[in-house]
């Protein structure tokens, strides 16, 4: 990297230092020419020159002219030429009298000629004009300078330059350097050329995980949203360069300086959201953090089935002995006949269960009725489904319809407690699905209900298992449905919640289908 810098400072320097010469030369070449054509035309002006070209005196009177004319101007020569193309002037008094060596033809038609030719003394930038009595031309004059001696101004231009050039290539080479030494400490001392295989390596591998990632830098913008993090977060790229404050906070909440993980409701999704801090080991100093997104909305929802299929086989497994011991009661019924007992000793406890199982014929639903009637006795709490609950021949719960369900019964248990007692209400068929959970725990008061459907807000009190996910999943749900829920006062003395939405499928309804 620093070899390139410094090759790209040099080059740069000889280039400018190239052009810088080109013009320079030119420059002088100009003002020389100017120089002569001024001597040219000031001679050719001359009284005196007029007067005695083409006459006999004319090499008496001109030469000494010519001669001054020189001297003081500082040209090579000033050579003046009667019609006749023979020298009435030269540098060398053993020339007057000798015709020119160049072609003055031109100029006694009236032209001008301005180049570099080769005379008597050598190449010479020279100029020729024609001398004129009036408007007759009468001669012409030659003036020019060696081009040697303009060269040797250029080179005294060089040694006067050089100094400079040479120190702006050594300024240059060292800052290359040392900007070269920064950049390579700010990248970690890799290479240019690595930087795009790094960058390369990053893509792919933050594209390639599973788990989302935000990236914010030390001013509080977002830098860094992977594929996975747009999806579960429902963000595009205009997210990027956006300040995180009101990108993230309405999404996840206040992000705070910990390490700890924590679950958050986005949309329908639970996500476990955890949080780095981004250091520069260089410069030992924070520079931004990084969000780590975990999607646990499926293995919730198994966990949640899970936890009711546990808590049913725990209260089956510990009524095996209460129904071992109604086995034996009618066991001694019967074997002394009285039979009358019996029977009613087996509805005496068998009838909330059928109550339970007969109310309504949907199978998922009497399922999950079935299962938290279970996990209610267990808790020791009496749960009762409303006879008057119905499911219209050929509907199928749905998952939204089962997560309600079953997140209203689980709260309602809960709050409930030990002695408690919870019943529930539904209705579902072709007009929507009705329904309500009531139970004879505490309540809600009134000023919390409008707060029992944020993310992270509970009556429970504090626990370390996460919580506040259940209503608000609720309520997410019921509004996509296009649907309402209410919280109310239960005839059973604590909370009723009653939800309602039309039938219809609100993803089709969505896009148009």
């Amino acid at each position: 990297m620093a070899g390139l810098q410094i090759m790209i400072v040099l080059g740069l320097v000889v280039a400018v230092a190239a052009v810088v010469m080109v013009f320079e030369d030119q420059r002088i070449q100009d003002a020389a020419y100017e120089r002569v054509r001024t001597v040219a035309l000031e001679v050719a002006d001359e009284p005196e020159v007029i007067e005695a070209l083409n006459t006999d005196a004319a090499v008496e009177v001109i030469a000494p002219l010519a001669r001054l004319a020189q001297e003081v101007s500082g040209v090579d020569y000033v050579v003046v030429v009667g019609l006749d193309d023979v020298r009435v002037s030269h540098p060398d008094p053993e020339r007057i009298g000798e015709p020119v060596s160049t072609d003055h033809s031109l100029i006694r038609e009236g032209r001008s000629f301005r180049g570099v030719e080769r005379g008597t003394i050598g190449t010479t930038l020279r100029v020729k004009e024609p001398v004129y009595d009036g408007e007759e031309i009468i001669g012409t004059i030659s003036v020019g300078i060696l081009q040697s001696e303009v060269r040797a101004d250029l080179a005294a231009l060089v040694l006067v330059f050089a100094p400079w050039i040479l120190g702006a290539a050594g300024a240059g080479t060292l800052v290359s350097l040392a900007a070269a030494r920064s950049i390579r400490r700010r990248i970690f001392g890799v290479e240019p050329d690595e930087v795009a295989a790094l960058l390369q390596s990053q893509n792919a591998l933050l594209y390639s995980v599973r788990d989302g990632v935000v990236g914010v830098d030390a001013t509080g913008a977002i830098t860094l949203l992977n594929a996975e993090a747009a999806r579960l977060l429902g963000l595009g790229d205009e997210a990027i360069g956006r300040d995180a404050a009101e990108v993230l906070d309405p999404l996840l909440g206040p992000l705070h300086d910990d390490d700890g993980a924590r679950q958050v409701l986005v949309g329908e999704r639970v996500l476990v959201v955890s949080r780095r801090t981004a250091f520069d080991s260089a410069r030992g100093a924070a520079v931004g953090y990084t969000l780590t997104l975990q999607d646990r909305t499926v293995l919730e929802a198994t966990l949640r089935e899970l936890a009711g299929q546990r808590g049913l086989a725990d209260a089956l497994r510990s009524q095996t002995h209460e129904f071992a011991n109604r086995l034996h009661v009618l066991s001694g019924y019967l074997s002394v006949g009285a039979h009358t007992e019996a029977q009613e000793y087996i509805r005496r406890i068998a009838g909330p269960a059928e109550a339970t199982a007969a109310v309504v014929s949907e199978p998922g639903v009497s399922g999950v009725l079935a299962a938290n009637a279970a996990v209610a006795r267990e808790h020791g709490v009496a749960f009762r489904a409303d006879p008057d609950s119905r499911t219209d021949p050929g509907w199928t719960a749905d998952d939204d319809a089962l997560t309600v369900l079953s997140n209203l019964l689980s709260n309602a248990i809960e709050a409930a407690g030990d002695g408690g007692r919870v019943e529930v209400y539904l209705a579902a068929g072709a007009r929507g699905v009705s329904l309500r959970v009531g139970d004879s725990g505490p309540g809600i008061a009134d000023e919390d209900v409008e707060s029992v459907f944020t993310r992270g807000v509970t009556t429970k009190g504090e626990t370390d298992a996460p919580h506040g996910i259940g209503l608000a999943l609720v309520e997410r749900i019921v509004t996509r449905h296009r649907g309402t829920v209410d919280v109310g006062r239960s005839h059973l003395g604590g909370a009723e919640f009653a939800v309602e939405w039309p039938a219809g499928d609100p993803e089709k309804e969505e896009t148009g289908s």
